[in-house]
């Protein structure tokens, strides 16, 4: 077997295999959110105190770098190049562990960066003022000591989530307990949602799952002027509507207009409870004959299914949308909704994936629920990010970021007051191009 010819030495030089971070760091810089974050964080009564910014920072770029917990700071901390170049100290996970702890009391923290998320919307939104609000709670598993089992049979929490379908930013959070049923309170978090947005940007549609489906919001979203497309409940009393000879079924279609086999919608008007506002209900249904069982793990003859969501009957499952969206088709109304997927589901997935929301890192629940939000600030400015890189990188994830562009090697080299940075003439242009366009960013900021 040949032995590879090599020597290991040392050197003393400053190289840096993140220099694409440079990215992250001149976005935060253009954005001034630092001075932001210190604005609206308590200060901590000491003058030997590091700032909130340092705090939130270092999480942002260790998360941004592909960290998944607090020890992974510990990357951005011994990487002198690149702290020669954002000019910022680093503080130790443990360090960061108390900060969480000691800020997520009474909500501190949570209540700060609801102020300091404005801005990051602010400056992605533009001029756009009317928003799809998608909205979805997601299981995070966590074996702590503040955590409840969850309806899966886990042990953890349950957030709920509001998205931006325009930017894909998050507007707001709610971290919640396990044992929180999905259905709680949602009102009140859109209502929250609404408040966390830029003055003059409001809620102008909005798509949820079926544990949404309750008279209060289908008469807040009519009082409001907002149109709505709401997974229903499939009640055995829709039954006898549903399978009725008389139903007038249309073929369902593609977005190119072109016809779905086995797969017709219909329409008709529906309330909930004794006063509830009048809505269409778009109902689905989709030939299953022949599998059933694998498809549903119901009794295909008569059942609706764990989640009520879907009615099995005879040889069709049936699903069906509340809706009162005027001057859309029944196809249209169907694909608006399951837009929600890549809107929200998809973007929940890189949220805990990409950015540390998977893991947990403390036993307080205050302090996890204000870590929480700090990954989703550190989603939001990626968010932000993909609007100003190169097109190659618009509808990329954030692992193919990394390994494009947050991954390239380069020395640093001081020569008086200069810094220098020196990287392969192959990555040049890119690096170039990336730092030049964050920089002639102008955000107009409310």
């Amino acid at each position: 077997m040949d032995i590879l010819n090599y020597k290991l030495d040392t050197t003393k030089e400053l190289l840096t295999s993140r220099i694409g971070l440079l990215a992250t760091a001149h976005t935060i810089n253009t954005l001034n959110l630092s001075n932001v974050i210190d604005k609206h964080f308590p200060a901590l009564g000491s003058n030997r105190a590091l700032k909130a910014s340092i705090f939130i920072n270092t999480l942002v770029l260790s998360q941004h770098e592909g960290g998944k917990c607090l020890d992974d700071v510990t990357h951005i901390a011994k990487d002198k190049a690149l702290g020669m170049l954002i000019n910022q100290q680093t503080p130790t996970a443990q360090a960061i562990g108390t900060w969480l702890r000691r800020l997520g009391k009474d909500n501190q923290g949570i209540k700060a960066l609801s102020k300091i998320n404005k801005t990051l919307l602010s400056a992605a939104l533009c001029n756009c003022k009317n928003i799809t609000l998608d909205i979805d709670a997601s299981e995070v598993i966590a074996n702590k000591t503040s955590a409840q089992w969850t309806y899966k049979g886990n042990k953890g929490y349950m957030p709920m989530v509001g998205h931006i379908a325009q930017t894909s930013q998050i507007v707001a959070t709610d971290f919640r307990q396990g044992n929180t049923s999905p259905a709680k309170d949602n009102l009140e978090f859109i209502k929250h949602c609404q408040k966390a947005l830029p003055k003059g940007v409001k809620v102008n549609k909005l798509r949820i799952d079926g544990a949404s489906y309750q008279a209060g919001i289908i008469d807040f979203c009519f009082d409001k002027n907002i149109g709505f497309a709401i997974r229903a409940k499939m009640c055995k009393s829709l039954k006898d509507i549903i399978i009725d000879k008389n139903n007038n079924w249309q073929a369902l279609r593609n977005k190119d207009g072109k016809t779905i086999k086995a797969q017709e919608t219909f329409r008709m008007q529906h309330f909930i409870g004794k006063d509830g506002s009048v809505f269409d209900l778009v109902v689905q249904r989709k030939l299953i004959k022949g599998q059933s069982e694998m498809d549903l793990g119901v009794d295909i003859n008569n059942a609706i299914n764990d989640s009520d969501q879907s009615l099995a009957i005879g040889e069709y499952v049936y699903r069906a949308i509340a809706t009162n969206l005027e001057g859309l088709t029944d196809s249209e109304i169907i694909h608006f909704y399951n837009q929600r997927g890549e809107d929200s589901e998809n973007r929940i997935k890189e949220l805990k994936n990409d950015f540390g929301a998977r893991q947990m890192p403390c036993a307080d629940f205050n302090a996890n629920a204000l870590y929480f939000d700090i990954c989703s600030l550190s989603y939001n400015l990626f968010a932000l990010m993909r609007q100003l890189l190169p097109l190659e990188f618009a509808n990329k994830r954030a692992k193919y970021v990394r390994h494009r562009l947050y991954a390239i090697a380069a020395k640093v080299v001081q020569h008086g007051r200069q810094v220098i940075v020196k990287c392969q003439a192959q990555y040049y242009d890119l690096l170039n191009q990336v730092l030049n366009s964050i920089k002639a960013f102008r955000p107009v900021l409310t």
